[in-house]
């Protein structure tokens, strides 16, 4: 017979949506943290991702590229946060307080990018990544690694966080 905390436990779980926790995946496996940018289904590995947060707040920055969406204040850290709509060419309806934001961290590299909603996470096999989209529009394509056979656009985190043309006002020598 389970008891009192068990059984609330269980409640809360059933409740929140979460997954049971899952064994690493193996070598051969991508763990991915799934989302939406209407209407389509995109993925980053987990390991760059830092913690995703409801948007609460956003301040735009005038005279930034048009896929730099504003600035947030994350418990104190003030994060820049992307618009991968328009980095990436897709329509954008505009942005509400249900999207969601996904901290993105590389080497010393930080910041969020927005997301329509997000859909969980999972694991797939290395394997059943095919090549980009031809759906992309100009370089967008170099942020991408691949597409699964359902649909799902995996990004390239290590390139989007490293790329030096995303970098703003940076002194230059």
């Amino acid at each position: 017979m389970k008891t009192n905390e068990e059984i609330l436990a269980a409640r809360a779980k059933l409740i929140s949506g979460t997954r049971s926790v899952r064994n690493k995946p193996s070598v051969n496996e991508l763990s991915v943290v799934e989302f939406m940018l209407v209407p389509e289904r995109y993925a980053v590995e987990e390991q760059f991702v830092g913690e995703v947060l409801l948007l609460k707040e956003l301040t735009p920055i005038p005279g930034v590229p048009n896929y730099v969406a504003g600035i947030a204040n994350i418990r104190g850290r003030i994060v820049s946060i992307l618009n991968l709509k328009m980095l990436l060419g897709i329509t954008s309806k505009g942005i509400t307080e249900l999207n969601r934001i996904i901290i993105l961290k590389y080497n010393k590299m930080e910041f969020g990018i927005l997301a329509d909603s997000i859909l969980g996470s999972r694991s797939f096999p290395t394997g059943q990544l095919a090549g980009k989209p031809v759906t992309l529009k100009g370089d967008a394509s170099r942020y991408v690694k691949g597409i699964t056979a359902d649909g799902l656009v995996l990004l390239d985190c290590a390139q989007l966080l490293s790329d030096k043309t995303i970098t703003i006002n940076q002194k230059q020598k």
